[in-house]
């Protein structure tokens, strides 16, 4: 089911190779931001290339990006939301893959009682 929801399902095989390249260029772009901070992948740079990818792949897809981005995250902010609930006080350290940390600050940021840090320094 998960390739039903791929970004490209529907396309034919020559205008997948053009967005798979873009993809791909979209990837260089977001590697080009590796140094933007004391953590490699984890800057401002970072997030503002990567939000805009997934902007074009909404574009794309609607229906792909809802699924595979938007309610994934929705998912991931709610168990996080629940995890500072269940250990009020306390230090949570949340690692992710780079490509969420926009989502998942935006989701955290309005969060009322916790210190957020990010990007980590």
């Amino acid at each position: 089911m998960w390739n039903d929801f791929d970004p490209f399902h529907g396309y034919g095989e020559l205008q997948k190779q053009q967005l798979n390249a873009e993809l791909d260029e979209w990837f260089e772009r977001q590697l080009s931001t590796w140094a933007s901070g004391p953590i490699p992948l984890n800057s401002a740079a970072y997030d503002r290339v990567t939000k805009e990818k997934y902007e074009w792949l909404e574009r794309i897809n609607p229906q792909a990006h809802l699924l595979r981005w938007v309610c994934r995250h929705l998912i991931m902010n709610q168990r996080i939301k629940n995890a500072i609930g269940q250990h009020a006080g306390k230090r949570l350290l949340c690692i992710v893959g780079a490509d969420h940390n926009h989502a998942l600050y935006e989701g955290l940021a309005p969060v009322k009682d916790i210190q957020l840090v990010y990007p980590l320094r």
